[in-house]
């Protein structure tokens, strides 16, 4: 899959989980809020029901001649009795000081910690009872069961909504998943068509100069030179893109520092052509731990983005220490509003220029594929700065 499916893919599932996802919620808040609200009304009933037995149990009370009355008791519940003005009078509830305000607003049943109130007013006044306040446990088994229920509901409803998105978003994919297959197809045989005619301009072209002295100094074989030599790059630049992922890597110590001189000296013929002053202050003995084709690869990217946005009468130079290399140049910059996307493949900030984006992008790769450090500084016609770094 190419980064771009992914990305698509990625945002694609994103908004459509976080959307379905968030819809569900709602639906199964309102389920929750109600059936909630239905298993504490059943509590509710239920309690309302055992305390309406016990005024029944009053009246005989009331009507009794016995010289000792035993308040009814039943198991599971708390009741007591209150009388006109509110005050208690008897039962195996403690009184408590915001009873008063309950019978004041007439409130039917609340909740207070673990246990459930109701409240009923008595008529007529048996035992001079006025209000009946009854307690019960709260049994919180029910609701904790749908949370346990709802929870599972939804975390089902997201490999769901998750599996569904997936394919719908293959299925979205697929016209741009065949169009960048064609074009990565497209790319590779160009690739390989190019590479023939391109090694036998290069080929031929050193043969001339080797045969015809004279020629050594022509301005025209110069520029077949330097054309032949950019499509060479671009040649390896898609090859390099196309089997990064595949190819054998020789990681050994490589001499960076003949590797840079040489690579400086590719690249002087382009940089005189555009009349842009090549500099090179590289450090005799560095070496490092890497691939000779990446090393390569990286360098020419680097000098060859330098060279392409530096304009005639520039500067641009190379150094090379121990523990970095630094490409600079003081040519068109980067604009800030770029600089985040500069390092992505195919991104090009200047249209005027040459190329198809990918210097920079191919660095980044072999710069994460080793854990180098990579540094962009870039101001807008004052230059950019690109510094690798691989010591500590």
């Amino acid at each position: 899959m190419f980064p771009s499916e992914k990305r698509s893919l990625t945002r694609f599932l994103i908004i459509y989980m976080f959307s379905t996802l968030f819809l569900i919620s709602i639906g199964i808040a309102i389920f929750y809020r109600y059936d909630y609200h239905r298993l504490s009304d059943y509590q509710n009933e239920k309690l309302k029901t055992q305390t309406q037995n016990l005024i029944p149990k009053l009246r005989e009370l009331h009507k009794s001649f016995d010289e000792v009355l035993y308040y009814p008791v039943q198991k599971g519940l708390n009741s007591a009795i209150y009388d006109i003005d509110k005050n208690y009078l008897v039962g195996d509830l403690k009184p408590s000081p915001y009873f008063k305000d309950k019978m004041d607003k007439n409130e039917e049943f609340w909740r207070d910690g673990d246990y459930i109130y109701y409240l009923t007013k008595v008529y007529p006044h048996y035992l001079g009872a006025a209000y009946l306040i009854s307690r019960a446990k709260f049994d919180p088994s029910p609701i904790n069961e749908l949370r346990e229920k709802l929870a599972l509901f939804f975390l089902l409803s997201a490999i769901f909504v998750f599996f569904i998105a997936y394919l719908l978003g293959k299925l979205f994919l697929f016209p741009m998943k065949s169009a960048l297959s064609m074009l990565d197809d497209f790319i590779k045989d160009t690739a390989h068509e190019l590479n023939t005619p391109v090694s036998v301009i290069l080929a031929n072209t050193e043969l001339l100069k080797e045969f015809y002295p004279n020629l050594q100094t022509s301005e025209e074989l110069s520029r077949i030179e330097i054309a032949s030599k950019r499509l060479s790059r671009i040649y390896d630049d898609l090859t390099f893109l196309k089997l990064n992922h595949k190819r054998h890597r020789n990681v050994k110590e490589i001499d960076l520092s003949s590797l840079a001189k040489e690579r400086a000296a590719y690249f002087e013929i382009m940089a005189k052509a555009r009349r842009i002053e090549l500099k090179a202050k590289i450090k005799e003995g560095v070496f490092l731990r890497m691939d000779f084709e990446d090393a390569a690869k990286l360098m020419d990217n680097l000098i060859s983005n330098a060279l392409k946005y530096t304009k005639p009468q520039g500067e641009v130079e190379i150094i090379l220490d121990e523990k970095f290399l630094i490409v600079k140049d003081n040519g068109i910059g980067i604009e800030s509003r770029y600089k985040k996307f500069v390092l992505r493949r195919f991104f090009r900030a200047n249209d005027s220029e040459g190329g198809f984006g990918l210097g920079l992008s191919i660095v980044k790769e072999i710069v994460d594929y080793y854990g180098f450090r990579l540094d962009i500084e870039s101001e807008p016609d004052k230059g950019t700065k690109v510094e690798i770094l691989w010591g500590d």
